[in-house]
């Protein structure tokens, strides 16, 4: 069944002309007979339409009624539009945002446990930046914190305390984040860096860190020695 027929069938069910649905979503006759030989709109077409008309897109492409609605189709259709690189960025952020949700639903949900399911953790005296590095003096100090006795906190090695607003929507100034100790993290990650004695976190960027909020520049490894540039671990939730 083409295009047209769908569209057509929809239409008809709703008591729409397809001709002046078309147009007033952006569309020509042109587009409506190039659509009767087999041809098929773009996905902005699509989304027009299916918003139009309210149904999904999986309906006004194949007649089911279930699958992807117009939003679920131009998130897929914009990831598709990513080259492979960027494809693994989104993937691993993705990832990670969706490790920060269920992190903070579980914290949310031990707020009204008691001390007994509270667990001690190390916990650096000294800042992270979300912005500006933070300097960090040569030794490790550390004092310890009680926190919320969950996987993501059995798994982590230490905690640390975020300075600065780069990391925003996802991470916040004072925010309490968890790390697992690891020498290395994958593009897309979050991580926490050190470099020339200034601890940052980050997302890895293969070349460089990157910071979620868009004010605020890349941090390009090129800029420094690679020797004086170390990562102390992954990110793997927030207090």
């Amino acid at each position: 069944m083409l295009f047209y027929d769908h569209l057509k069938n929809i239409c008809d069910l709703k008591g729409f002309k397809i001709t002046p649905t078309v147009m007033h979503c952006g569309g020509t006759k042109g587009m409506i007979s190039g659509w009767k030989k087999g041809t098929s709109p773009n996905s902005d077409m699509i989304i027009k339409l299916s918003e139009y008309l309210n149904v999904t897109i999986d309906y006004l492409l194949t007649g089911k009624t279930n699958e992807l609605t117009s939003e679920q189709y131009e998130l897929l259709n914009n990831f598709n539009a990513l080259s492979s690189e960027n494809k693994i960025f989104a993937s691993n952020f993705i990832k990670t945002v969706l490790e920060m949700q269920t992190s903070n639903t579980i914290n949310i949900n031990s707020s009204n446990d008691t001390q007994s399911n509270m667990i001690s953790m190390q916990h650096s005296i000294y800042k992270v930046s979300a912005g500006i590095g933070y300097n960090l003096d040569d030794g490790d100090q550390w004092d310890t914190i009680d926190v919320p006795n969950t996987s993501e906190a059995n798994k982590a090695d230490f905690a640390l305390t975020i300075s600065g607003n780069s990391m925003e929507p996802i991470f916040h100034n004072g925010d309490i984040v968890l790390v697992k100790k690891q020498p290395s993290v994958e593009q897309g990650q979050v991580g926490i860096f050190i470099i020339e004695n200034s601890g940052y976190i980050k997302k890895y960027g293969g070349d460089r860190l990157i910071s979620l909020n868009e004010e605020f520049d890349d941090i390009m490894f090129s800029d420094y020695d690679p020797d004086d540039i170390r990562c102390v671990g992954l990110v793997i939730g927030r207090v």
